[in-house]
């Protein structure tokens, strides 16, 4: 009898090529590169100018969108307003000491930015630029929401109205264009990871090298000598209930997460199959023609070994066509 498991193997390979398509481009690894970026993945980080706290360096006004805090008398980051407890967030200490609430905080927040401040419930407005080119950069939603997260809104639907005439900047001096870049190529989602899986992803979307990246400077909060930090309590139960993130169509959103149409993907996947398919065939073919020189089989079950794996192809590619 001749084995069958070069078959097995065949389809775990084209499985795994499939998996590697998808490798380092979710949502989860677009706020771990995000937060990388941001905090070096420190919740407890504190820019010393700006004073933008935790792992996204989110500020008063983005914590008033979504109804985290109350907002206070004055125009500076110095939270001394309150807390309204979502997320389990009572104060600016809780915030820090819990990443779970910090990335639900801020999956909130983009997804509020994306569907009012830059569309209109995910259609028009920034929307329309998705998948062109504005100022040399291919304009994605994830680089979107990351330079809209730099230097607000907008700043960048003027830009893109502007055809990326004057390119707009931080406190810090970085540029719009910098993050448009670097974090473009993501999917997005409304639903926010666990940290866990953020401190744990590989992010490889966006652009390799970015020049005049800008640089962050966080004061880490004090921690009492020999201790430890807090565990990071529970994530809030309740889920974004804004619009999800999307284009105008199904191909659109997938083009301006990827970089590819559909149907190239689809192509790639058929060809790798059929490569897999037509290797698989000849081992089964040479397989046969061996045990028959060596007297272990006959010329019928030669016949049948070879017409059984053909019939077995075509309809594998039967099914991907």
């Amino acid at each position: 009898m001749i084995r069958r498991s070069p078959f097995s193997r065949a389809l775990m390979a084209l499985a795994l090529v499939a998996t590697a398509v998808w490798a380092g481009t979710t949502y989860t690894d677009f706020l771990s590169a995000l937060g990388q970026r941001e905090s070096s993945l420190r919740p407890d980080a504190e820019n010393r100018f700006t004073h933008y706290v935790g792992l996204y360096q989110m500020g008063e006004a983005a914590m008033q969108d979504i109804g985290l805090y109350s907002g206070d008398a004055t125009s500076r980051n110095d939270f001394t307003g309150s807390f309204s407890g979502r997320y389990g967030v009572s104060s600016l200490a809780d915030f820090k000491s819990n990443p779970d609430a910090q990335t639900q905080a801020i999956t909130d927040y983009h997804n509020r930015v994306w569907n009012s401040y830059l569309t209109r419930g995910g259609v028009g407005g920034a929307a329309d630029y998705i998948g062109t080119e504005v100022g040399g950069i291919t304009v994605t939603q994830s680089g979107l929401i990351a330079a809209a997260h730099l230097v607000g809104a907008g700043a960048v639907n003027a830009w893109l109205a502007s055809g990326g005439a004057d390119t707009p900047a931080d406190a810090m001096g970085t540029k719009m264009t910098e993050y448009l870049a670097r974090f473009a190529g993501y999917t997005l989602s409304p639903v926010a990871p666990s940290f866990a899986a953020v401190a744990a992803a590989t992010p490889t979307g966006g652009a390799a090298v970015v020049a005049g990246a800008g640089t962050y400077a966080y004061t880490a909060a004090p921690l009492t000598p020999g201790a430890s930090a807090p565990p990071p309590a529970a994530a809030a139960s309740v889920l974004p209930s804004a619009p999800a993130y999307g284009a105008t169509s199904i191909g659109a959103g997938f083009k301006a997460a990827t970089g590819y149409e559909p149907f190239e993907v689809r192509a790639l996947m058929v060809n790798i199959a059929g490569a897999l398919l037509v290797t698989w065939l000849a081992y089964v073919a040479l397989s046969s023609f061996g045990s028959f020189a060596a007297g272990f089989t006959s010329v019928i079950d030669i016949g049948t070994d070879v017409v059984r794996a053909i019939l077995i192809a075509a309809v594998i590619l039967m099914m991907l066509n």
